[in-house]
């Protein structure tokens, strides 16, 4: 399996504390059969300089600490980017997109709503070259009448990522049947552990969920979102060429962005709000 969304850095964001906190997740995800892993820390206000250096220099210790106690995960750096207007304006920072290959961007919703001129900002990214892949939709977007909201999004070009815990029940009923529905109307595309643990919220989650993904789905259809489709994403291809209009935004959502002094305390409070513990299975 490859994963696309894992905050693994120590003491970046709301992952592990320690360096040994991430060994003991990559451990985990190499058991887990995890073959690589693109780290996604939070970037939920503006990045100051020093930020911008602690994400680097925290990556490279890891991967360096990883290599030399022999872990064959392969690791990448992107991050998971609080949605925001003036997203493109990050883009000189070398963590903006998923393996920094300037060609894919995590975006993380407020959870429940989709804020005005999200469309927009799809609209724009795509404007210039880049895919925005929506964090968790089943958790942002838990109302079936926001289906309509989400197939919006994919019909201008944007892709969805699932959570592995979400199917499994470990954030609700409404985000696990959400997660169900957007896998039967073919509305995902990458399925992520969105791990920042190794308990409560770990890589162990994926087993699980790529097995029900077999049921609801097929086994060819669980390679495509666990393997193929996250691999083509860290790789830059272009993963859907000709599978969508190029839509232009129709202003239909339903909040505005977050501004000024509470954005980021509004960003932490989706963040940490309504999870639990997950269980789940190992290979």
């Amino acid at each position: 399996m490859i994963d696309i969304h894992a905050h693994i850095l120590p003491g970046v964001d709301d992952g592990p504390k320690t360096i040994q906190d991430s060994m003991r997740m990559i451990r985990q995800a190499q058991e887990t059969g995890v073959e690589a892993v693109c780290v996604t820390p939070h970037l939920l206000n503006h990045v100051t300089p020093a930020l911008d250096a602690a994400i680097n220099s925290s990556f490279e210790l890891v991967r360096r600490q990883a290599q030399e106690s022999g872990l064959k995960v392969r690791l990448s750096l992107g991050s998971e980017i609080y949605v925001r207007p003036d997203i493109i304006a990050l883009r000189r920072h070398s963590f903006f997109s998923l393996d920094q290959t300037g060609r894919y961007v995590l975006i993380e919703l407020p959870l429940g709503r989709l804020p005005l001129g999200t469309d927009r900002l799809v609209y724009d990214l795509r404007l210039e070259g880049i895919t925005p892949v929506i964090a968790h939709p089943e958790r942002s977007l838990v109302k079936t009448d926001q289906l309509q909201q989400v197939e919006g999004l994919v019909r201008q070009g944007a892709l969805m990522q699932v959570n592995a815990g979400s199917m499994l029940g470990g954030f609700g009923r409404h985000p696990r049947r959400m997660a169900e529905r957007l896998l039967e109307l073919g509305l995902v595309h990458v399925v992520a552990s969105d791990a920042h643990n190794t308990q409560g919220r770990s890589f162990c989650v994926l087993t699980d969920a790529y097995r029900r993904t077999v049921g609801i789905l097929d086994r060819d259809q669980a390679e495509t979102l666990f393997v193929h489709n996250p691999g083509s994403i860290l790789a830059g291809e272009n993963l859907m060429q000709g599978k969508w209009a190029d839509a232009r935004p129709s202003g239909r959502t339903d909040q505005r962005y977050p501004e000024g002094v509470g954005w980021q305390d509004h960003a932490m409070q989706d963040i940490i709000g309504s999870e639990k513990p997950i269980s789940g299975g190992r290979v």
